[in-house]
């Protein structure tokens, strides 16, 4: 596997990640990051953000990469929750500092916890993958 950010195959379709962070440069730097790896990114500041956009029934939305604790009226933990009740078919990626929140997400998520604040890009990538992977998608090789 080539781990170059900038190669896509143009042939298949682009999956959508859905980032929902409440710290700019968070947010921008990982959905810049995920874009240069051939994701169409949806960005969100927020939980309530991200349903508005979940709700929308002209946006496909293959994954959703949250952080836990994120300013608004639910965290990630309460977005997951409504995820899981709204749109079971999603996967869904949360991501913060604080250990016991990681260790909650197990409850949450088919996979377990997920990665911890900091993180590197290349690795919320491969985690992408192995989820659309699991789900029987046919995922890029960068």
């Amino acid at each position: 596997m080539n781990s170059d950010p900038n190669r896509t195959q143009p042939h298949l379709p682009a999956d959508t990640v859905l980032v929902v962070e409440d710290e700019v440069l968070v947010r921008v730097v990982i959905s810049e990051y995920l874009r240069r790896c051939g994701y169409k990114v949806i960005e969100a500041v927020s939980a309530d953000e991200a349903i508005l956009v979940l709700q929308k029934g002209d946006l496909r939305v293959d994954v959703v990469f949250s952080d836990i604790e994120m300013s608004g009226s639910m965290d990630g933990f309460g977005l997951s929750r409504w995820i899981h009740d709204n749109r079971p078919e999603l996967q869904i990626i949360l991501t913060g500092t604080v250990a016991r929140a990681a260790n909650a997400a197990a409850d949450l998520c088919e996979e377990g916890p997920t990665l911890a604040k900091p993180y590197e890009p290349q690795l919320v990538v491969d985690h992408i993958k192995r989820l659309l992977a699991a789900r029987g998608r046919v995922v890029r090789e960068d």
